[in-house]
């Protein structure tokens, strides 16, 4: 069974990007399958987990604003 975990909130500063990532270690390392999908355009989570953001690459950002398409990224 699956299970969709979403964390957000509308201020800055709460801890939504440690919590996130923290929570997707702890799943990982309890030897669930897991995804952490970062849709922040700061790609904080992203980075904290060592993955490695160009600004000269197309991301999810730019396909969920309509910036360019699936095929691009």
């Amino acid at each position: 069974m699956s299970h969709t975990i979403v964390i957000a909130n509308q201020k800055g500063g709460v801890g939504k990007t440690t919590t996130a990532v923290n929570l997707s270690a702890a799943l990982g390392l309890a030897e669930q399958s897991t995804l952490l999908v970062d849709l922040d355009p700061q790609a904080n989570s992203s980075s904290s987990l060592g993955v490695r953001v160009s600004d000269n690459e197309p991301c999810i950002y730019e396909l969920l604003t309509g910036a360019v398409e699936a095929d691009d990224i």
